[in-house]
């Protein structure tokens, strides 16, 4: 066989054994820290032409292969292969294994010396028939973990009894509600700043559809030209069209209760308002969530916690306190309640307001964050991690802990080929960087049930 050893640096007499023994058997051995490498010939171009001629990729996880950007790597190109390769990783110790390889059965062992003998082992039990080799081998010959979800789902539950578990909220929780998307939204606002400079534009809502279309990454700049257009009804036109629908159906269940139908508000009863209602209300066994981080804008989920009789307090800037009892929502991205004006909402809907909450690092929502990714577990939920300032949080509390103790759930893409697959194990990876472990569902509208098993 030709065997390619991945291995940290700082891991290499431990790996100097296992290349001896296995070239003994007479196995074809590549190790990047072993193997003489002829003058002028590039490394990279080596290990790619190694990787593509080997029958199995053997992988020494340890803590300071985790921390190893140079055994990312290597895992990374292995990953994005075109030829088939059996994965052979070997985790040492109590280490973190990432959520990209959990796909794949692993070798434990609890102590170096005995790497040389699981190797082996493992290397005995894989069939080197290429025909029948998949890009991840998930294969009976070597122990195979149980259930990630039920065990993610019981570890939340822990955190959640300690009065330990933040829930970070964004705009994918109000997906089945009254509330709009930010493309909507964005859509909306536009239109009324066109008619407000008296464009007279022919079907403005069309031009604003093409002008997002045509700017997508750039949301932000828009922000700054409705700030500048609105001038002192911007916060006022946001939180029209924000609860736009929402009283809309306010309006209809005011009509049923004249006629004296049953008033049911959709808006809070979804199924995602509900399990967060049910994750909020304090347990017999434990308090509730810690806190709630949410970067949206509306009181969607103070309305439904009021609704359930459960004390909470809104916080949106520096110096707000709140009781003992009351369940924190912090708005790092400002606060714009419905029907009702409060002081400086804060909103970071434009570039200046986003930048100035990026560079500066004592920023009341930074620190919050900050505090609360490096004191709790928190369990993301309607995220994408796209938010550069939240990858950066994220990061730093990483490189402070270097535990990958955060959870998001996202909606995997259907496997029907392989750049799908790729692609997902290509965030696990980004995710793990970031110390968050990836929970897996097929639909949104699983995410609801997850939360409950959690509150459960």
């Amino acid at each position: 066989m030709k065997i390619f050893i991945s291995h940290s640096s700082r891991d290499r007499d431990m790996c100097i054994k296992l290349c001896d023994i296995l070239m003994e058997k007479g196995h074809i051995v590549f190790d990047a820290s072993v193997n003489n490498f002829d003058v002028g010939k590039s490394i990279f171009e080596v290990i790619k032409t190694e990787l593509s001629d080997a029958d199995v990729f053997i992988a020494i996880i340890t803590e300071n292969f985790v921390n190893s950007s140079w055994a990312q790597a290597e895992l990374s190109s292995v990953m994005f292969s075109t030829d088939s390769i059996h994965i052979l990783p070997v985790v040492v110790g109590d280490v973190f294994v990432p959520d990209f390889l959990r796909g794949i059965t692993f070798i434990k062992v609890n102590d170096p010396e005995e790497v040389t003998e699981a190797v082996l082992k493992g290397i005995s039990q894989l069939s080197v028939d290429k025909e029948s080799s998949t890009l991840l081998q998930k294969r009976d010959a070597v122990p195979s973990r149980k259930n990630d979800l039920e065990e993610k789902i019981g570890l939340l539950k822990e955190a959640l009894i300690d009065n330990q578990l933040t829930l970070v909220c964004g705009a994918g929780i109000s997906r089945d509600s009254s509330i709009p998307d930010w493309n909507e939204l964005l859509v909306n606002i536009l239109n009324e700043a066109f008619f407000k400079e008296n464009l007279n534009i022919p079907q403005s809502k069309v031009l604003a559809e093409d002008l997002i279309s045509l700017m997508p990454q750039s949301n932000l700049i828009l922000g700054k030209y409705l700030r500048l257009v609105l001038k002192d009804d911007f916060e006022k036109v946001v939180q029209k069209h924000l609860y736009s629908y929402y009283n809309q159906d306010r309006d209809f269940e005011s009509s049923m209760m004249v006629q004296g139908q049953e008033i049911i508000n959709y808006a809070l009863e979804t199924n995602m308002m509900k399990a967060i209602v049910e994750l909020a209300r304090p347990k017999r066994r434990g308090k509730c969530l810690e806190s709630i981080i949410t970067f949206n804008f509306d009181d969607l989920i103070e309305c439904a916690l009021s609704k359930n009789n459960i004390e909470y307090c809104p916080i949106w800037k520096e110096g707000q306190i709140y009781g003992m009892d009351a369940l924190p929502i912090f708005h790092v991205h400002g606060f714009l309640p419905n029907q009702r004006e409060i002081d400086s909402p804060n909103l970071v809907f434009s570039e200046e307001a986003y930048h100035s909450q990026f560079i500066d690092p004592y920023s009341w929502s930074n620190l919050i964050q900050l505090n609360t990714f490096s004191a709790n577990i928190c369990l993301f939920v309607g995220l994408s991690l796209s938010d550069p300032n939240l990858r950066r949080l994220l990061d730093i509390s990483w490189r402070r802990n270097q535990r990958c103790k955060h959870y998001i759930i996202m909606r995997k893409a259907p496997q029907k080929n392989r750049t799908n697959e790729i692609a997902t194990m290509l965030f696990e990876q980004d995710a793990n960087s970031l110390g968050l472990n990836v929970i897996w569902c097929s639909d949104f509208s699983e995410i609801p049930i997850i939360l409950s098993s959690i509150a459960t």
